[in-house]
């Protein structure tokens, strides 16, 4: 399917990344996964993210499994590639080998040092293969909470008005990123980045979003993106509420909350490669009652 053709609202999920018990990377486990996630609303499919461990994986890791998912995919889904690098010369190379393996979209983060941004994305909006989502993300390991802002509004609102740009992920500080909105043009995507914040979202203009929460309950996230969009907040309360208690426990333990989460919905292959997150047993009981509630095992 061509990137342009998929219809809001879109849901974008940074894959959580499969691992045996000896910390290998497991496409077996990828492969029963994927076909379990595209029953769902899922519509991208986003590799090398922080849900999925991209600090702890490798260049090559991250191809693999790329080209594995790509090549996987029905016609009516993607996938991108996750990009967190300043130099604008390896970020354009790892774009280059995103591109080969199957990838139709990058997500890039803007860089955390103010005065390489507007340079960098010269740069690299110039000469990249693939289109670019844009992600606001000032500390990707502070999962739930909003740093402070890498730039200000109009400098990240100009950067996503530029040429090969598909559109804008805020960060979690919704009184600054309504302001953003005002800067990002009204034909590039602008999207929610915490499955908490879905009718905040929709309520300062997001069409879509990419959230750890979406490896978890997708297909909630686009009825209530869905319900928001119309404008009908009362009706999508109860779902919503739904969501945030989910994602409450899960992410104050990152991808080890997320994949506590998926191994008890029969994903295979949710080992973490950081053996330094320990869920306590309170809280695994309490996840899942969460899920039990709504269904999810």
């Amino acid at each position: 399917m061509n990137l342009y053709d998929l219809q809001d609202p879109l849901v974008g999920l940074p894959m959580a990344t499969p691992f045996n018990k000896n910390g290998d990377l497991d496409l077996d486990a990828a492969d029963f996964n994927l076909d379990k996630w595209k029953k769902t609303e899922v519509d991208v499919f986003i590799i090398g993210t922080a849900s999925g461990e991209e600090l702890l994986m490798s260049e090559d890791e991250k191809v693999t499994l790329l080209d594995r998912i790509s090549n996987s995919l029905p016609d009516n889904k993607i996938s991108a590639a996750g990009i967190d690098n300043p130099s604008p010369k390896e970020t354009l190379r790892l774009a280059d080998r995103y591109a080969q393996s199957g990838a139709s979209l990058l997500r890039i983060r803007y860089p955390r040092d103010e005065k390489l941004i507007r340079s960098y994305f010269l740069e690299v909006l110039k000469h990249t293969p693939l289109p670019v989502l844009l992600m606001h993300q000032g500390d990707p390991l502070n999962f739930g909470v909003a740093p402070k802002p890498v730039s200000d509004p109009e400098i990240l609102g100009s950067i996503a008005s530029m040429d090969n740009v598909f559109g804008y992920v805020t960060e979690h500080d919704m009184r600054f990123e309504s302001t953003v909105r005002k800067y990002v043009p009204e034909n590039k995507k602008f999207w929610i980045c915490n499955g908490s914040m879905i009718l905040l979202g929709t309520l300062i203009g997001c069409n879509g979003t990419t959230t750890a929460f979406s490896n978890i309950w997708p297909d909630a996230l686009k009825e209530l993106l869905k319900i928001g969009i119309k404008g009908d907040f009362e009706k999508g309360k109860i779902l919503q509420n739904q969501i945030k208690d989910i994602d409450n426990l899960m992410l104050p333990y990152l991808y080890a909350g997320i994949k506590y989460c998926l191994s008890l919905m029969g994903f295979k292959g949710m080992h973490s490669r950081d053996h330094g997150i320990d869920i306590p047993v309170d809280i695994k009981y309490r996840i899942s009652e969460s899920l039990e509630v709504v269904n999810l095992i």
